[in-house]
């Protein structure tokens, strides 16, 4: 009976290990947070953007989880290869074109959305930009982007908060990591109790 348990715990690991690496080797996941208090009252666009170089490595960028003053049916149509809405998610790619998504917005409270980013092969890196642009795209409240995140497959983001007054970002760790890091410890201990058992 031993033999037939610690084959299914051994099954159980290879299994957790399965399903929870593809998530866990995911690209980055970051948390944006945007304060806008100094621009109160102003009506302008969120402007998100992912650029690169023409032989950049194809990235994707999910953007999820909106929350703020967001203005329903406000946004300008995105140019490139950029899709979606705050309510259903937004994707960015890195294609040859110029690749922005605005959002109308009343400026003055917090903003706050989650991204996460996919790599394809290649070792050029691409850019995520987050700026406050009014109706004629001019910049509002610094002079140019409030974030730039310069993204490389296999690398750790290298984060540049333009004006930290606005904006803050903190990398989240991926939930697949947390479930291969769960699912580990759940079998070790489980292992450690039958071996004590004996």
């Amino acid at each position: 009976m031993s033999n037939f348990t610690s084959l299914l715990f051994r099954a159980l690991l290879a299994l957790s290990i399965a399903v929870g690496a593809p998530a866990a080797l995911a690209g980055p996941m970051y948390r944006v947070s945007l304060d806008t208090s100094a621009l109160a009252g102003t009506v302008g666009y969120l402007d998100l953007g992912l650029n690169g170089p023409l032989e950049t490595t194809p990235t994707l960028a999910r953007l999820s989880n909106f929350s703020g003053a967001f203005l329903d049916g406000g946004m300008l149509a995105p140019s490139g290869d950029a899709s979606g809405d705050v309510v259903n998610g937004i994707v960015l790619r890195n294609g040859p074109d110029f690749n922005f998504f605005d959002q109308l917005v009343t400026f003055g409270g917090l903003f706050s959305f989650d991204v996460s980013v996919e790599f394809g092969d290649g070792g050029n890196g691409t850019l995520f930009s987050v700026a406050f642009v009014d109706s004629a795209l001019n910049y509002l409240g610094a002079a140019g982007n409030v974030i730039e995140l310069n993204l490389v497959a296999g690398q750790p983001g290298e984060l540049q908060l333009v004006d930290g007054e606005f904006a803050s970002v903190a990398q989240v760790p991926e939930p697949g990591a947390w479930q291969l890091m769960a699912g580990g410890l759940f079998l070790l201990v489980t292992t450690h109790r039958l071996r004590q058992r004996r």
